[in-house]
């Protein structure tokens, strides 16, 4: 679950953006801020994997609040996705040198930040997945970050042998499985299932099915798609 933070002094948009993260299961809004000041409390409170920070808050400006997260120490900076109506490139090259993960302008589409947040989720599997990366891993979740399309046809492919392992759970238990499901019964880690099925959707190897349980949230669970006959 990735534990998201809005800091948005306008109380209408940050409910709307609320309601776009909250259209994705994997990410749940832990707190809502219209200051700098109780968006940093809120920080040091809840410890959010992620801040949606907009830069003209009443109090201070959102650089300098975000200037004050990148002190805290190691492990307690959440990653920050700028969103704002500042148009000028000082605040964007300002918030690059900060770490900003992406810069959206306002206004924009709903879209533009529900595809954020999946780029965002993609490239936290990716770094998830392994403690050793290679130089096209590196480039890849970089890539992610900046909202770009990753190939990965070769890692999809049913010729690799995660991809294959994979495949096999699905044909033996002859069921639409989840990521976690996967991972128990393979031995893979959870995030390593994940991505390796999301590039499986993208290239229409498996299905993916949303099943709603008691809490109310769906869980994603992935299903073999027969060949043509």
């Amino acid at each position: 679950m990735i534990r998201t933070l809005i800091i948005e002094d306008d109380f209408r948009v940050a409910e709307i953006n609320a309601a776009y993260v909250a259209t994705d299961p994997d990410f749940e809004v832990v707190g809502i801020a219209h200051t700098g000041a109780s968006g940093y409390q809120m920080v040091v409170e809840k410890n959010p994997d992620l801040v949606l920070l907009d830069l003209y808050l009443p109090d201070e400006h959102g650089l300098e609040l975000f200037a004050r997260l990148q002190q805290l120490p190691r492990g307690s900076k959440p990653d920050v996705i700028v969103i704002t109506a500042a148009k000028d490139s000082q605040s964007l090259r300002d918030s690059i040198q900060l770490g900003a993960t992406t810069y959206i302008v306002k206004p924009f589409k709903g879209h533009e930040l529900t595809e954020r947040l999946s780029t965002y989720k993609s490239a936290l599997e990716r770094l998830k997945s392994s403690d050793d990366l290679s130089q096209a891993d590196a480039d890849a979740t970089l890539a992610l970050l900046r909202g770009e399309k990753v190939h990965e046809s070769s890692e999809s492919s049913s010729n690799n042998p995660t991809t294959a392992l994979i495949m096999r759970c699905l044909d033996i238990r002859s069921e639409a499985l989840s990521a976690v499901d996967i991972a128990t019964e393979t031995g893979i880690s959870r995030a390593t299932a994940q991505r390796y099925l999301s590039q499986m959707v993208d290239r229409k190897i498996v299905a993916l099915e949303l099943q709603y349980g008691t809490a109310g949230r769906p869980i994603n669970k992935y299903r073999i798609i027969p060949k043509a006959t």
